[in-house]
């Protein structure tokens, strides 16, 4: 199979948002692509990576330019600015998206939980943290935070954090007060149990104490495997309603070239066949694993999380409930996606209606 090695070592441009804190990384690819994808260097993103290295994107026909961002608040803030025509986002950085701006539709998903607890947590071991016992062990005897946990508040892992915290204030575990302590984030003039931590920096912030827990995806692993008996890793004792991360375009690049798009629809989709099918995965895990680049993570630990979800870009079904729970978590009123859902690429590829998988037979229905 032909293949495209990672372009970071040509040109490398990092610019910040002030206004967020946001990093792009761009490679000196063809100014004059067809389409340009922001494409995150974490987790959930590897069916753009696949696509890429495999040459996917050239069997379709279609010239592609990678602009690497940290994470879906710098993907939305690319989309959002020009600098990028398709992106994946979580569920978070998709409803700030569609709630602060009419450019931009959803096309597609990318992966799907398996397990309702989607959300797992890495603690300090010396704090004792028991996520059944948000009170006793995040708090302090005097009503204080204990416990910071530390997230990327752009991404999909900070509704995922406010979700167990919710989920605990009703089932009795944490006073409204209490709730509304945890979840709000810290700042200069406010504590906060929320600490915002861009992904390539949450490692050395807990290992340090700077925070006491993180919620971060992949991050969680390496974490675990540099600290050692040192960092537990802890799975919400609540369930999660299963959600996706979301394909999102702009309205400009749907008008243009609808076509393009369709062969860059079809390339993610061929990658997630490679992650789903036995033959294929393994293969795919080791790239994965070398792209991503991070000590800890392995090929090992790619084929584990690969197995962890499911993947395929028409997993769409239940996709608006999906947003307006996470919308409702984000203090978001009244939002109503319905009208930035976007099925044609779905309903051409598959021929019918949107499509999902049963996790009781792991099948398609």
């Amino acid at each position: 199979m032909e293949t495209k090695t990672k372009m970071l070592t040509f040109l490398v441009v990092t610019i910040m948002v002030a206004a967020g804190g946001i990093y792009f990384l761009e490679y000196g690819g063809d100014s004059n692509a067809d389409i340009t994808i922001a494409c995150g260097t974490k987790n959930y993103y590897e069916p753009f990576w696949i696509a890429d290295h495999y040459g996917y994107f050239e069997e379709q026909g279609v010239s592609v330019k990678m602009l690497y961002v940290d994470g879906g608040g710098s993907a939305t803030t690319a989309l959002m600015a020009g600098r990028a025509d398709i992106t994946l986002v979580g569920a978070d950085p998709a409803v700030r998206f569609i709630d602060q701006t009419e450019d931009g539709m959803i096309i597609g998903s990318i992966s799907v939980n398996k397990s309702s607890t989607a959300y797992d947590f890495a603690a300090l071991t010396e704090y004792g943290v028991d996520l059944n016992d948000p009170a006793g062990t995040l708090l302090n005897s005097d009503g204080t935070v204990k416990v910071h946990t530390g997230t990327d508040t752009t991404t999909g892992y900070f509704g995922g954090y406010r979700g167990y915290l919710y989920s605990a204030w009703q089932d009795g575990k944490l006073t409204e007060d209490q709730y509304n302590l945890l979840r709000s984030v810290k700042s200069s003039d406010s504590d906060g149990g929320i600490v915002h931590l861009q992904f390539d920096s949450q490692v050395t912030a807990l290992l340090q104490d700077e925070v006491q827990m993180l919620c971060s995806g992949n991050v969680l692993n390496v974490t675990k495997e540099t600290g050692g008996d040192s960092v537990t890793i802890l799975s919400s004792p609540y369930e999660d309603p299963v959600g996706a991360c979301v394909i999102i375009a702009s309205k400009k690049i749907l008008e243009q070239k609808q076509d393009k798009v369709m062969k860059v629809m079809k390339a993610f989709d061929k990658a997630c066949a490679d992650i789903e099918n036995p033959d294929t995965r393994w293969s795919v895990s080791e790239y994965c694993a070398e792209f991503y680049n991070v000590g800890g993570w392995t090929a090992n630990s790619q084929k584990t999380f690969f197995e962890s979800q499911y993947w395929n870009i028409c997993m769409m079904k239940d996709i608006e409930d999906f947003l307006i729970r996470k919308a409702a978590l984000l203090d978001y009123n009244d939002f109503d996606p319905a009208e930035r859902i976007d099925y044609y690429f779905l309903d051409e590829i598959y021929g019918g209606s949107p499509y999902t998988y049963d996790p009781g037979t792991g099948t398609l229905v």
